[in-house]
């Protein structure tokens, strides 16, 4: 395997990175604003795939498959409706991240009409590696989670959820305050529903991603490309709580983030069907083995996003 190292901001180095490729699987993409000036962010993430775009169209033989990674943040999550979310319900994220994947599926789907390039739109969930899926669920990582998002305003991509002005940390310390054994912790809305996110184990994504390229059925289409089904902060605190042997707490919010994405599309016409729910994920992570099915995650890394 040639690995050719190019950045998106460098349109002669994309050029060289896709000479004489079929396929492009664009995954590449800067998701948390952070510090980075809105321009610069746009720079990287629209302006980076225009550039792949382009490069891809202006091979001698050019690229038959574009291949496009997008995200669950372009429905909006935190105006999330109660039933599964399907490919068709309208894009308005509301953030600059959900924006930016928006604008990118747009310049996809015109260098279709424009070039006759075949396309696949995927829109993943919050995968994660079974390493990395252990720290979620925990009293520490939810207020790394909500401090996080809080701090980072409206340059958070669940900046939606944070406009109504809610305190959650307020909320959380006055019900759980802090505690040396970190607890795993669901999280409930005023309605008492429970918070959900659609995570999906890395090994589903990738084999979600695999099934697209070359598949007739997934040509100039998009898809959920998710876990089996979405994950109430529930049953992550439960799955957490009944591995590590942990106290089960829960904490009632202001709001509520909850979100299901569908993957009845995928599933009939890729033939898609992920294998592992949170459960899984965490045996995985607890039963390690030589040779695993998965490439971990940097050591001390904790998702917060």
């Amino acid at each position: 395997m040639e690995v050719v190292e190019a950045s998106l901001t460098d349109a002669a180095a994309l050029a060289r990175a896709v000479s004489g490729v079929d396929v492009v699987v664009h995954l590449a993409a800067q998701m948390v604003l952070g510090e980075t000036s809105v321009e610069r962010y746009y720079d990287i993430n629209v302006l980076g795939t225009l550039r792949l775009l382009e490069a891809a169209v202006a091979q001698p033989v050019p690229v038959r498959q574009f291949v496009y990674a997008s995200t669950d943040n372009t429905y909006d999550p935190a105006h999330a409706p109660r039933e599964p979310i399907t490919e068709d319900h309208p894009q308005y994220p509301g953030d600059y991240y959900g924006t930016s994947k928006v604008l990118c599926e747009q310049l996809v789907r015109n260098y279709h009409k424009l070039h006759g390039l075949d396309y696949t739109i995927l829109r993943y969930g919050s995968v994660l590696a079974p390493n990395e899926a252990v720290a979620l669920f925990r009293l520490d990582w939810v207020r790394g989670f909500l401090a996080t998002h809080t701090a980072a305003g409206r340059r958070s991509n669940l900046w939606q959820l944070l406009a109504g002005g809610h305190d959650f940390l307020g909320a959380l310390d006055d019900q759980i305050g802090h505690r040396d054994d970190n607890p795993a912790l669901a999280l409930t809305g005023p309605d008492g529903r429970p918070w959900a996110i659609h995570t999906s184990d890395v090994r589903d994504t990738v084999a979600g991603t695999l099934t697209a390229i070359n598949h007739p059925n997934a040509l100039n289409q998009d898809f959920n490309i998710v876990g089996p089904h979405t994950t109430t902060f529930t049953e992550g605190a439960t799955v957490i709580a009944k591995h590590y042997n942990l106290d089960l707490l829960t904490a009632h919010m202001p709001a509520t983030l909850a979100f299901e994405l569908s993957t009845h599309k995928a599933t009939q016409l890729l033939d898609y069907h992920p294998q592992h729910d949170f459960d899984s994920t965490i045996t995985t992570a607890l039963n390690p083995t030589p040779n695993p099915d998965y490439t971990p995650v940097t050591q001390g890394w904790i998702p917060t996003s």
